[in-house]
């Protein structure tokens, strides 16, 4: 990283392959170009706002949630400048955060035990209470369907929130006790996720409404994940300094060192050539990950 000590967390990496990045602990937004090798950095206005999570919009906006300060704030890639929103809710912490395929932002209100959603052609919030009490939201994502999808990670939940009447679905996970944080969404619309206390990586189809789960070969607790253009899932395991790949055609497992030595990788990305990015909180980095590389190891 250009500057030392950021705590790189979370990436998104957008259409033009530009890497944005969460500067944690100096309250930026970076952004890493990787067609002229070029990082840059850029303050957020409020203070201390504890940035939690980005994501990009369809029309290539930067979006990202500021726990703290209890806001969501859009970086706009042209000019470099920001906007923030303050969410409705008081002390609501928004966690993470996801874009519609209209432009609607969508977050979760981890405190607020709600899910909220951002509409940025009218700039007005609409928020939606969570059935379960103290569910604790994390990860996030929409489908090409519009639907909202969302972990609880308390209640130990996947749940679907449909944006048309505002009904909310809950599916109890089928192993108990493991707090998912992170969410991806392959091809097939099956939706995958992990735990951060249970060492599975699972799956579930939203057409049959099952669920399948895999036991990492590690006990590596899953922080981030990510689908590559081939299917494979790409998964940071934090507390392994390790970086799993799962074949979901033969169900089998990679497990690579993240680095040289202890590493704590966390948010993890995939660009339109199927290389993965990934930062390393631990050594102030951002890593790409040759997936053509990745690929032939599986070849024996």
């Amino acid at each position: 990283m250009p500057t030392a000590f950021t705590l790189p967390t979370r990436i998104v990496i957008d259409k033009a392959d530009t890497v944005w990045f969460i500067e944690s602990n100096l309250n930026k937004i970076g952004r890493f170009q990787p067609a002229k090798g070029v990082f840059s950095e850029h303050h957020i206005p409020t203070p201390s706002s504890a940035p939690s999570d980005i994501t990009t919009s369809n029309t290539g906006k930067v979006w990202f949630t500021e726990s703290n300060s209890n806001q969501i704030g859009v970086l706009d890639p042209v000019s470099l400048t920001f906007k923030e929103y303050d969410v409705p809710t008081v002390a609501s912490e928004p966690s993470r955060i996801a874009s519609d395929l209209k432009g609607n932002i969508w977050f979760t209100e981890f405190y607020g035990n709600k899910i909220g959603m951002f509409d940025p052609r009218k700039e007005v919030f609409r928020e939606y209470p969570i059935p379960t009490p103290a569910s604790r939201p994390e990860g996030i994502i929409v489908d090409k369907k519009g639907m909202v999808w969302f972990l609880e990670s308390e209640s130990n939940k996947l749940a679907q929130l449909n944006p048309k009447d505002g009904a909310i679905h809950e599916f109890e996970l089928p192993n108990p006790h493991e707090t998912p944080r992170d969410l991806a969404i392959d091809g097939s619309g099956a939706l995958w996720f992990g735990g951060h206390i249970g060492r599975n990586l699972m799956t579930f189809n939203p057409v049959t409404k099952k669920f399948k789960s895999f036991l990492l070969p590690s006990n590596g607790a899953i922080e981030g994940l990510t689908v590559g253009i081939d299917g494979k899932i790409f998964c940071t395991l934090l507390t392994s300094s390790k970086i799993a790949v799962f074949d979901p055609v033969t169900r089998a497992f990679l497990e690579l060192d993240a680095g040289v030595g202890k590493s704590k990788p966390k948010g993890i990305d995939a660009d339109s050539r199927g290389d993965v990015w990934f930062v390393d909180m631990d050594k102030d980095t951002l890593i790409k990950m040759d997936a053509g590389m990745v690929t032939k190891l599986w070849i024996k």
